[in-house]
This record gives structure tokens, C-alpha cells and sequence, in this order.
């Protein structure tokens, strides 16, 4: 018999916590070709019936993957078409997976970052690429502490191609834009968003203001001036002609930008490998913010064998714990506390340039 901490029905009175001993009962099973025989229950309370597999990654799945495997490959720059050649399956199927290893990934980080030092710096900056098209420029708004190098947050913004054009391409252009309608200040509210994020973590805990590091973008210091975290943090801004070493302030941001165009496919210079659709790139980046804050060494060439969330302060047993649960318990969307932005991120509603309807989203996300 299994035992089960919670029912998966959201509006169940045992939803977030259930009683001691038995509040659900015996409901047979049912068969399938990759999980045998899986058997199932019915909430005393509720009358909701459900399965083991219910609180399994692979709910609703047909196959099963090493989502371990998935997230290592996708940050060692493997293509999605690579990843289904390796697992033979189709690539849709490649795309679902890595979806449910980003929702798993986001709950684990937003229970983990909270236990990261809120005394360390913090670096926003804009990593760039492409949507769909070099027509259509985005900016990856990502923050991420100075020393420790883990990431805290990141954000999307599509932007209008700038820089020189020929004529065909300013034609072209032209005939591509009647179809599409930017948001207006884009990128002051990718900013803004994670200035909401460190505001509500990190400036309401200690009195002495935040150092926030950025370039010199105007759009920054728009969005600052206007938002209630100005009077907690102390804005340092860097040109961005000053050399890329160490000693530069943004180092942290600069270092992250070479390791995205180095470990993410969809972002290598002169690729054909570039994303096509918004929210599986971001679904991808989630993935490997998850494999970069948790997984891999802080330095190797030093002999630091830490993680970046170590040497951000979290502690090894809680990370060992939450990797744990991230690859074998389903996190459900009603029993953890995301952030606004996170909760964007797992319901996919960052929008594709030219595509008409919404991202498809599965029933079982939004549990």
C-alpha cells in the first residue's frame, strides 16, 4: 500500500495537509504497457480518485526518460533534435519532458534560493538573442549574485531589430512587423520584475540597502526610478566598454554569458539550432539554471568543488534534499509559493513573434 501526504485535488480540504492515518481507500488499478499494473485510490473526503502515478514526473506519460540525463544534456549543448535522436522518441515528446523537468526545476529554486545570502551584491543584466528570427531581437534579463555566481532570476522581453539594414531586409522587415505588436517598454518591465523579486526577498530583511550592479541602460534607471525598491538599494552602474576581467564589477553577469552561448544550443553564434518557440527556450534556460545553480562545480581549475548555491550559502544537505525531490516527486502548482514571474515561466506565457494562439499548456500544470 502506498502512502500519500496530501490529496491531489486542489479544492480538497486535504489538499495542503491531510489527517494522520487513512484518509483515502483502495480503488483497483489499471494497466499499461510502460508502468505495469498502476493501482489507484479515492479521497475519503473529496471523492477525487487518483494514482500513484499521479504524483509521479512521467504523470500522463506513455514512455519513460532519465530526466537526470535530459537535464545534463540540454546544459551540454545538445540540440532538441539531438536529444530525440539519443532517446528515439519524437521531438514533441523531447519538448514535453523538458517541460516537466523546468516546472520541477522552478519549484525546487523557489524553495532554495530564500536560504541563499541576502548580503552578497546582485548583477542584472541582458543576455541577447534571437526569437524565432534575427528579425526579432529578445533580451534575457537575468539577476544572479556577484560573487557566487548563482542565478536568482530571469525574465524575457522581444524587442524591435535594430542596427543596420539592407533594402531587402528593411522590406522584409516591414511586411513581418504589420503582423506583430511590441509591448511598449519591454524591457524596463523584464527589469522591473526582477527588482519585485529582490525587493521582496532581499531589501524588506536587513536595513542596510542592496548593492545592485548593472550597465549603464537608460531603461534600468527608468524602471528604478519608479519602483519602491529605490530607497533599499545602492545602484552601481559600469560602462560597458571596461574591460571583461575580473576585476570588473559585472564580472559575474559577463561570465554567465559566455557559459550560456557555450553549454545552450540555442544560443551559439551561427547556429541553426536557434529557438523557435519562446516559451521551450525558456523552458530550456529553467533547466539549465537548475543544472548551474545546483550541479555543477563553482571552480575547477582552483580545486572548489562547491556548487554556486553553496558558495551562495545554502546548505549541502537541503540541496541533496531538494535534488532529490525534484527527479522522483511531481511539484504541483497549488501547494508552492511561486512568484509572479515564476508562475509566468511555468504556465508558458511569454509569447512567440508571429504565432497566433497561446502556448499549449497541459491540464495537469495547472493543478
Amino acid at each position: 500500500m502506498h502512502s500519500f501526504s496530501f490529496c491531489p485535488n486542489p479544492e480538497c480540504p486535504n489538499h495542503k495537509a491531510a489527517p494522520q492515518g487513512r484518509w483515502f481507500v483502495s480503488l483497483g488499478f489499471y494497466s499499461t504497457k510502460c508502468f505495469g499494473n498502476v493501482p489507484r485510490y479515492r479521497c475519503k473526503s473529496c471523492g477525487h480518485s487518483f494514482s500513484s502515478q499521479t504524483f509521479s514526473l512521467d504523470y500522463f506519460a506513455k514512455k519513460r526518460l532519465d530526466y537526470r540525463q535530459i537535464e545534463r544534456l540540454v546544459s551540454s549543448s545538445m540540440s532538441q533534435r539531438a536529444l530525440s535522436r539519443h532517446f528515439k522518441v519524437s521531438l514533441g515528446t523531447i519538448n514535453n519532458r523538458i517541460m516537466r523537468l523546468s516546472h520541477q526545476t522552478l519549484a525546487m529554486h523557489s524553495l532554495l534560493r530564500p536560504r541563499a545570502s541576502h548580503r552578497e551584491p546582485v548583477c542584472i543584466d541582458g543576455f541577447v538573442s534571437f526569437d524565432r528570427s534575427q528579425y526579432f531581437p529578445n533580451n534575457i534579463t537575468i539577476s544572479l549574485t556577484s560573487h557566487s555566481q548563482f542565478i536568482l532570476s530571469l525574465s524575457h522581453a522581444t524587442l524591435r531589430r535594430s542596427g543596420r539594414c539592407t533594402d531587402s531586409q528593411k522590406r522584409r522587415k516591414t511586411i513581418l512587423y504589420r503582423s506583430v505588436t511590441f509591448e511598449k517598454a519591454a524591457l524596463e518591465r523584464s527589469f522591473s520584475e526582477l527588482l519585485d523579486q529582490l525587493y521582496r526577498e532581499r531589501c524588506t530583511i536587513y536595513s542596510s540597502p542592496l548593492l545592485l550592479i548593472t550597465d549603464e541602460k537608460c531603461e534600468y534607471a527608468r524602471a528604478l526610478r519608479v519602483h519602491p525598491s529605490r530607497f533599499s538599494i545602492h545602484h552601481l552602474t559600469v560602462n560597458s566598454k571596461v574591460p571583461r576581467t575580473f576585476q570588473n564589477p559585472l564580472f559575474a553577469s559577463n561570465y554567465l554569458d559566455r557559459e550560456l552561448r557555450k553549454d545552450l544550443a540555442d544560443h551559439r553564434r551561427e547556429t541553426v539550432c536557434f529557438p523557435r518557440n519562446v516559451a521551450n527556450m525558456l523552458n530550456r534556460l529553467v533547466v539549465y539554471l537548475g543544472w548551474h545553480n545546483y550541479e555543477k562545480h563553482y571552480r575547477i581549475a582552483k580545486h572548489i568543488f562547491l556548487t554556486h548555491a553553496e558558495v551562495a550559502g545554502i546548505e549541502r544537505n537541503a540541496i541533496c534534499k531538494a535534488r532529490e525531490s525534484q527527479f522522483k516527486e511531481r511539484a504541483f502548482l497549488s501547494r508552492i509559493g511561486l512568484s509572479i514571474l515564476e508562475r509566468r515561466l511555468w504556465l508558458r506565457s511569454f509569447s512567440t513573434p508571429l504565432k497566433r494562439k497561446a502556448e499549449y499548456v497541459p491540464f495537469y500544470a495547472y493543478a
